[in-house]
């Protein structure tokens, strides 16, 4: 889906070409800048906005002389030094610099590649029909199906489908609620399953659960299950690289696009994980129990279980911000998500050192002025764009 340019705002803007030229952009931001850059004025602005964010950042050359052989000479030295991720966006990169503009080869190029929602800053709900609902968490609406029949109850942060029962014959019809940076969201499915959406995810349901099929849904970013027993429809959670499959449970899914694990923690009952291309097998699947994370590695596709504090992978449904011993890069990306802003890190010696805190319902400022006050770590704020010096 290719969002709307024309309705797009500068600061949204401006926060995809900041990402652009730190290279941490998704595909998604990719086609959106593509589109964007269409209008001869978008080019005009987008040059000057690179010449000048080039010129604060000394790591960054900014010299409009050079040539498309210098862009193809730092894209193959990069290659070389694994930095791979690069060649997907090199088409793209050739065609917005039109040869204008090169980065020095010596520049440290992060492998953050971050999947902003940036189709709406409202939470939406996306119908079977193809109709687009934005929710605002202060609302009280009732939601029809086409044929007028109440189908969903939405009260503030939380959406509650009816409980009915299929009917025989019925095809299962399928929403998707797109939660962006910045919020979280509640749901509750046709059987009662309660589900926290995190900032930056994508949940694909059932309208209502189909006898004698398994209730299966699809997520892309983050939610914490509290899953309805029923041991006749085992409750699945597809991702996009397993499966996690319970009976009756409480878990949390982290299946972020840029994130080089996708993690599983059991706070109560008994979760199955396997590779999503292969059937369930109880005897091949990993099973995990509670307090216990299964972390697996996209990459290697492989899977390790360790023992863990669950309350570190979970406190985000109560608004606790926590992390243990987690390198400051690693941070930046829970921030950025949580509280919907864009971080220029000037200091990347920070990127390694590891940081232990824990925050309740506290503002982004609250945050950073803690990390200065304990760690003497300088920033500044403009508007959603922070600058750590």
């Amino acid at each position: 889906m290719v969002a709307n340019v024309e309705k797009m705002n500068l600061r949204t803007i401006d926060k995809i070409i900041l990402k652009f030229i730190e290279d941490r952009i998704s595909d998604e931001e990719i086609v959106v800048l593509k589109q964007w850059l269409g209008e001869d004025k978008n080019k005009i602005y987008f040059d000057e906005f690179v010449e000048m964010n080039c010129i604060l950042n000394s790591k960054i050359n900014f010299n409009s002389e050079k040539s498309l052989n210098e862009v193809a000479k730092f894209i193959e030295l990069n290659k070389k030094k694994k930095f791979n991720h690069i060649l997907k966006y090199a088409a793209i990169f050739v065609m917005i610099l039109g040869g204008t503009y090169y980065f020095n080869n010596s520049l440290n190029i992060e492998s953050e590649i971050i999947n902003t929602p940036i189709e709406s800053m409202e939470i939406t709900l996306e119908l079977n029909s193809g109709e687009v609902l934005e929710l605002q968490n202060s609302k009280h609406q009732q939601i029809n199906n086409t044929k007028g029949e109440l189908l969903i109850v939405q009260s503030g942060d939380e959406l509650n489908y009816q409980q009915e029962k299929s009917k025989e014959g019925e095809e299962l019809v399928y929403n998707k609620l797109n939660v962006p940076y910045g919020k979280t969201f509640q749901l509750v499915l046709s059987d009662g399953t309660r589900v926290h959406v995190n900032a930056g995810t994508t949940l694909k349901y059932p309208v209502k659960f189909i006898e004698d099929q398994d209730r299966l849904v699809y997520v892309d970013g983050e939610a914490y299950f509290d899953v309805v027993s029923d041991e006749k429809h085992p409750f699945i959670v597809h991702t996009k690289a397993v499966n996690i499959r319970v009976l009756g449970t409480k878990f949390n899914v982290s299946n972020y696009t840029e994130d080089a694990h996708i993690n599983t923690v059991l706070v109560e009952g008994l979760v199955h994980v396997y590779d999503e291309n292969k059937d369930y097998d109880r005897r091949t699947a990993f099973e995990i129990i509670p307090g216990q994370l299964a972390s697996w590695n996209k990459d290697k596709n492989k899977i390790e279980v360790s023992n863990v504090d669950t309350s570190l992978y979970t406190g985000w449904i109560k608004g606790v911000f926590v992390f243990k011993h987690m390198k400051f890069s690693d941070i930046i990306i829970k921030l950025e998500r949580a509280y919907n802003v864009t971080i220029i890190n000037g200091n990347k010696e920070l990127n390694s050192e590891t940081f232990t805190a824990r925050f309740e319902n506290a503002t982004i400022e609250h945050i950073l002025e803690t990390l200065k006050k304990n760690y003497g770590i300088q920033y500044n704020i403009n508007d959603n764009l922070i600058t750590i010096n």
